[in-house]
């Protein structure tokens, strides 16, 4: 029961370190404030826009349809996750930290679960801020007032925008693991980026017309489309199939968290496979990167 208890102190000790490391990198305090400044633009414009659209502009259309802002989070809030992981293992490998850490009474398993402790505990205060920004912005430029309703509804939105942006932490967590350097790892977590948020659409769409033979073949495209964790953030947010450039166009019954015109039941009726695929996502992610961890070569690069 001692060393249980002396495992669990290694684990917060290491995710303490972790989490200091992170919020004084210069790389993620630039991502930071690009990725701030780039949500406030587009939560402005989505109050301009919204203004001029001749429908009532609300705080939930701010974040929905085509002037909302959640398609940008979408987009640019994996690169968090990415800035988060893709060098916690190799930079402590290459600076021989990890056989230092080693050599006093904390274990591998102690170091890969304290790593990932912290980047989650970083990774909810970054999407909590970058979902005030946002919302702070619609508030101030609109004058509108938030309901109750409306803070449940944002609320739903940070934890599977968390656990969204989780599954490209964990897979930079899992190529640092893996990858010789930190510049092969970034480059590797930057492809996947841009395969998945950025033109999964349009090469799903390509591959399915290969496939099928046809110009417009939507009912493979809308299957494969499935494996894609933008897919089942699309889904859960607006109720759209996809969201990236030249993505898979469809006409939801219920459109996302932000449809006030449904209650959050019936949208977790709707929805809650896409929900259940974000949970399920992460917790292999981890598995895998524990195991992978545990029995990869450690010694200084």
């Amino acid at each position: 029961m001692k060393n249980k208890s002396l495992d669990i102190k290694n684990v917060f000790h290491v995710a303490q370190k972790e989490f200091a490391d992170l919020v004084s990198g210069s790389l993620f305090l630039t991502l930071i404030a690009t990725y701030t400044l780039i949500i406030f633009v587009f939560s402005w414009r989505s109050v301009h826009l919204g203004e001029h659209t001749g429908s009532e502009f609300t705080l939930m259309s701010g974040f929905s349809g085509v002037t909302g802002v959640t398609r940008q989070i979408g987009w640019f809030s994996p690169l968090i996750g990415i800035a988060l992981g893709f060098d916690t293992i190799i930079k402590e490998r290459k600076s021989g930290s990890l056989n230092v850490l080693l050599t006093h009474p904390v274990f591998r398993d102690n170091i890969i679960a304290g790593k990932m402790l912290g980047i989650m505990g970083i990774l909810m205060t970054v999407i909590i801020f970058s979902t005030i920004v946002p919302v702070g912005t619609i508030l101030i430029f609109s004058g509108i007032h938030m309901s109750e309703t409306e803070l449940l509804r944002i609320t739903a939105f940070i934890v599977f925008n968390f656990l969204y942006v989780l599954i490209f932490a964990e897979v930079a967590i899992l190529l640092s693991t893996v990858a010789n350097d930190a510049e092969d790892s970034l480059v590797y977590n930057v492809i996947i980026w841009l395969s998945i948020c950025i033109v999964s659409g349009s090469i799903i769409i390509a591959t399915a017309s290969i496939v099928t033979g046809q110009s417009d073949p939507y009912e493979l495209a809308s299957k494969i489309i499935t494996i894609s964790p933008l897919h089942h953030y699309s889904e859960i947010s607006v109720g759209e199939i996809d969201l990236s450039w030249g993505g898979i166009n469809n006409e939801p019954v219920i459109e996302g968290v932000f449809d006030t015109r449904f209650t959050l039941f019936q949208w977790f009726n709707e929805f809650w496979s896409n929900l259940l695929f974000l949970i399920i996502a992460p917790l292999l992610l981890f598995i895998l990167s524990f195991l992978t961890f545990l029995r990869r070569d450690i010694s200084t690069g």
